[in-house]
Parts: C-alpha cells; structure tokens; sequence
C-alpha cells in the first residue's frame, strides 16, 4: 500500500497511492533512522486503510496523531490524510500549552487564566481529547467549581468565562468542532459581599501605624487618590506631580495598550498633598518614582499591609486595596457627576458600578429620604468625618519646577526596578469562602 524510498545521503520518504490508478503521493521524512521510518509507514497505512473502509481510527491510532507536532500534521494534511483528524485528536494538555504559549497579557491576567487551566486539568485530565467534552461535562465542571472547590459564585462565573474563552481559541484553530461552555451560566461576577466601605476614622488610624512615610503614601494614593495598588501606585514618579496646579498624572499599566485609557489627570487632592510633601522631603536626590524603597517588596505588599491593620486594632477587609479604591470612588460619585469621576478613577460608568459602587451610610441616606434627617446635616457630617484627619495644610509647596530630578546633583540615580515575580496559578486555591481573592489579576 505504501513504500519507504531512500535516497540521497539518508533521507527518507514515503510513497503511496489511495487507488491504482492514482498518481504516487509523496510524504518526505527527512533524515531519519530506518526504525522510525518503518514505523511511521506503518502508521501512514493504518490511516491509509481507515480512510478507504470509511471507519474511525482505533484508540492506538488516533493518540498517535494527537501527539504529532504541527510540522508534522502539515505534511500529512497536504497529502489528505490529516484533514482534520489530526486537529480532532488534540488533547486537552496539548490545547492548555499551545494557548498559554500564544498569550500577550500581563502577568496579573496570565496568573488569572493559570487558575482556570489547573481547575481544568484538574477535573477533565491533560490526556482528555478536546473533541470527548461535551455540554454536560462542561456542566459538570461548573458544578465541581462550586462543590468540591468551595469557590464563591463570583469566582465561578470568571472561570467560567475564560474557559470559553479558551474553547473559542480551540474551535478557531479547528481543535473542536463546538464550544461546550457556550451555554454554560456564568453567573455575577462582581462578590457583593466582598465589597466594604472602610471609613476614614480606620484609614487615618492605618496610617498612623504605617512604618513610614512610603507606606503612608501608598494607602494614601489608593483611599483618597483611587489608585490601583500596586501598578498604577508603583509607575507614580515625582515629575507626575503639579503642585501648582494641583494635578497628579497617573499612569495605568493596565490600560497601556490603549492610548486613550494609558493615563489620566486627577485632582491633587487635600488628602494627598501632605503624605507626597512628607515623602518628596526624605527623597534622595535624583529619584525618579515616588515610591522607591518597597518597589522590591511588591510581592509582599498584602501581607505587609495585613500586619499595618493588625496593628491599628482592626481586622483585614475582604479585597484590601481595591476597597479603598471603591470607597474614595463611592464618595466621589455623591459629589461630582459619573462621567467626572469616572475619568478620574479610569473606569466605566457600567464597571464603576458593577464593582466598585459602595454605600456609605444606607441607614442616613435612608432617613433623610423619607424627611427625617436633612440633606445639609448629613453633608456636614461627611465633611467633617472626610476632611478631618489632622493633616498640616499649611506646608508651603516646592516650586513648580523643583523635583528630585533636579534638586540634586546626582540626576541619574534612578529608583531599582520593581521584583520580577513567578505567577503561581498551579497553587491549590486560597480564595474559598469567605475569604475569597481572585489572584494577583485583582489586586490591581
């Protein structure tokens, strides 16, 4: 049915026909040893005689394509004996790596999708082929989320969702013929019972255990700047900062493939101002980012903040930096319009309240919508509770143009750049309930 030709200085190629009349088709080997050239002949007449009595391959067969390369498959789809089989065959494992290796996301978002991967392989096993996971098995891993994982609705509606997203990729590249999670529910992403308002009188008693002065800056800029801790609180430089005109330029590493979301103008809020003076007075001389010190603990910078709570007397919070950011975008939004605040916070309205709108005081706001307590009484009393908090306002400002860069003589000392740190998504999970955290991916 088929032969093995040897030729020139060892290389090999099989030849072979589907009918006798047809002309010879060739399959070029390369330089092989003869073991694997007979083996592979084998194999080729295998399929050869599937294809002729119109059955599927048998267990042995169909393996062995799924383990070939792409090189390959190529060669045996352009002799029309992969056309695809080859691509069906693809095993679970196989699809995982190939999508992981084809990723251009940053490492948070990797390490969210590694979290996804494990769960799947996990459950359906790398050796699964991708074209055996039906709906119902799809189903069943939903289920399996929630039962045996413990996870909370809000992480079994993410994981659900890029899964999808990964089966989409499989049917593209024709590794299955359909998505099983297609119909596959969701559910609320967003964990109600995650987000928690954390008044100021707690931040002002954080701060007041912070270590020094870049930890007071770093709670300072995600509760009363809404930065996203750590990207956005890290790429903060001090030539970022207009103190006369009262401006900060964020940077949102996040959004840096958009040219339109990669940064943004928000207001040198009064809350800001005297943690940055205090920092900007110890900075060395041609320092560049406003936090130097800690860029190294990055790693460790929730733990470390866990201990700071701890020590003011309080409990952690569910979410610990995103809640502050929630909470100063909560409080701006009974202030200034959506699309305003928005802007500052460098989100959408629909995200803004999907994930971030919080109240702060619903039993108030309830009163006096029903005429019990006045509009005016309620506003001073989040005036006072929010401006507060002791902080020097009198310090005189540095010149408009005086920055570390440029105070010192030594302009190229430069801040050490932030720890590069290994996702570890094969981890087993620590976001069960209650103390539910999504990875790195929402820390940001």
């Amino acid at each position: 049915m088929a032969s093995l030709v040897t030729y020139g200085n060892g290389l090999r190629r099989i030849e072979f026909a589907m009918t006798p009349n047809e002309k010879r088709r060739v399959i070029r080997l390369g330089r092989v040893n003869a073991k694997t050239a007979r083996s592979f002949k084998a194999r080729v007449e295998a399929i050869i005689a599937d294809r002729l009595a119109n059955r599927p391959h048998d267990a042995e067969t169909a393996k062995w394509l799924g383990g070939l390369d792409d090189a390959v498959l190529a060669k045996l789809r352009a002799v029309g004996l992969a056309d695809g089989v080859g691509l069906a065959q693809t095993t679970l494992g196989a699809h995982l790596a190939r999508y992981f290796e084809t990723m251009t996301v940053k490492p948070s978002t990797a390490t969210f999708y590694g979290h996804t991967r494990r769960n799947l392989e996990e459950h359906f096993c790398k050796t699964r082929l991708l074209r055996e996971i039906t709906s119902a098995d799809a189903d069943a891993w939903r289920a399996w989320l929630v039962e045996s994982q413990g996870l909370s609705p809000a992480t079994v509606g993410r994981r659900v969702v890029a899964a999808r997203t990964i089966w989409r990729k499989a049917v593209r590249w024709k590794f299955a013929a359909e998505n099983p999670f297609e119909g596959v529910r969701g559910g609320h992403q967003a964990n109600e019972s995650r987000k928690q308002y954390i008044p100021h009188d707690a931040i002002r008693a954080v701060i007041a255990e912070a270590p020094d002065a870049e930890w007071r800056v770093i709670i300072a800029l995600a509760r009363y700047g809404g930065f996203r801790t750590p990207s956005e609180t890290f790429a903060l430089r001090w030539g970022d900062i207009n103190w006369e005109r009262g401006t900060i330029r964020v940077t949102c590493p996040k959004l840096a493939h958009n040219e339109n979301f990669a940064s943004r103008i928000i207001p040198l809020f009064p809350e800001l101002r005297e943690p940055l003076l205090s920092l900007f007075a110890e900075a060395e001389a041609g320092s560049e980012y406003v936090i130097a010190r800690h860029r190294l603990g990055s790693a460790n910078l929730r733990t470390q903040f866990e201990r700071i709570i701890a020590r003011a007397g309080l409990k952690p919070w569910p979410r610990l930096f995103h809640n502050l950011r929630a909470s100063r975008e909560s409080e701006l939004m009974r202030e200034y319009d959506l699309a305003t605040v928005c802007g500052w916070l460098g989100n959408s309205p629909e995200v803004a309240a999907r994930h971030y709108a919080t109240s702060i005081d619903l039993n108030a706001d309830f009163q006096r919508a029903v005429g019990l307590v006045s509009g005016e009484a309620q506003q001073k009393a989040q005036q006072s509770a929010s401006v507060g908090d002791g902080h020097d306002m009198t310090s005189a400002p540095p010149e408009p143009n005086e920055t570390p860069l440029n105070r010192g003589a030594d302009t190229n000392r430069r801040a050490r750049a932030s720890a590069v740190t290994t996702p570890e998504w094969a981890r087993p999970d620590s976001n069960r309930e209650p103390r539910d955290y999504e990875s790195l991916a929402l820390t940001d």
